[in-house]
């Protein structure tokens, strides 16, 4: 079995909860489809805690934003204001290792074509978004494809959405699908529990599970730190 995170956003404490729940699952195999830092308080802390985990890992939008691959004119104010917060505070290593990320991995997984990455693997680089209502041509890239961005959890088959927020849903190994495992630092559908998703090869299921986080704690850090309280606020709201 593999774990699927995205979209940490420097959220420390939704991490630190979702490797918790990985851990005592007994997955061994994370995946991480970007926006390690963003809109948070603790980028730094969240970029190490993936070094140490030694897992896959594409780059999203905000880390090319702070790395300046990203124009800030891409952003929101808040998105903004958040990178070049972060600018200021992060460490020469882990922007190095930013830099190293590439924008989609590919691999053969019992002879199905997987596809990681940040955005629509069409163009990665343009950012676009992908949602239950809206998935573009994605299916002639492979078989299953994960992305991120959206920060909405969902699998949808090349018919229809099959699954929305939180739950569990057997493959059929015929069809191809699009799986947004949600975000760990940031939910935006509505449910404050950060979000991920497991995929069991052999069972060939998809999992999406919703994790408690102490969001009280993230969001005084965001608070102290200067960020605009509003990135706080939306936490316990879930968008």
């Amino acid at each position: 079995m593999m774990a699927i995170i995205s979209d940490i956003h420097s959220n420390l404490e939704a991490l630190k909860a979702v490797l918790e729940d990985i851990k005592n699952r007994n997955i061994r195999e994370i995946v991480c489809l970007g926006d390690i830092v963003g809109y948070g308080a603790n980028p730094n802390e969240c970029i190490e805690l993936i070094k140490e985990l030694k897992c896959k890992c594409v780059a999203g939008n905000h880390d090319y934003g702070v790395l300046g691959k990203e124009s800030l004119d891409y952003f929101n104010k808040y998105g903004a204001i958040a990178i070049l917060w972060t600018k200021n505070v992060i460490k020469p290593e882990n922007l190095k290792f930013l830099d190293s990320l590439p924008l989609v991995i590919e691999e053969k997984i019992k002879g199905k074509k997987v596809i990681f990455s940040h955005a629509n693997p069409k163009y990665p680089e343009l950012w676009e978004y992908l949602f239950p209502d809206y998935v573009d041509d994605v299916f002639e890239y492979g078989d299953l494809i994960f992305v991120g961005h959206s920060h909405i959890p969902f699998v949808n088959s090349e018919e229809k959405n099959v699954l929305l927020h939180e739950g569990e849903i057997f493959l059929d190994e015929d069809k191809r699908y699009l799986i947004n495992p949600g975000s760990v630092g940031q939910p935006r559908d509505g449910i404050n529990k950060a979000s991920y998703c497991i995929f069991d090869e052999k069972d060939f299921k998809i999992e999406i599970v919703r994790v408690e986080y102490n969001i009280r704690k993230a969001y005084e850090k965001i608070v102290k730190s200067g960020l605009p309280e509003w990135l706080g606020e939306r936490l316990f709201l879930g968008k």
